[in-house]
């Protein structure tokens, strides 16, 4: 499925990290969709943010997405 299909506030299984590797997560928020990219947020840190393409495949697994 795509981001776009997928409802507001769905976790997102996705590592991130900062500009100096430090690991900031393991899942992420998605809210909202801003033309061709979302807006996410880390979960337990909604002042880190990141876009993905509203085209970026996921698949369900129990009560979060993965990217594919």
């Amino acid at each position: 499925m795509k981001l776009y299909t997928i409802p507001k506030g769905s976790r997102i299984k996705a590592s991130t990290s900062n500009d100096n590797g430090d690991n900031l997560g393991e899942y992420i928020i998605f809210h909202n969709l801003d033309g061709a990219y979302s807006y996410c947020t880390v979960e337990g840190n909604e002042k880190e943010s990141c876009h993905l393409s509203a085209n970026q495949e996921l698949k369900k697994t129990n009560n979060y997405y993965e990217l594919i």
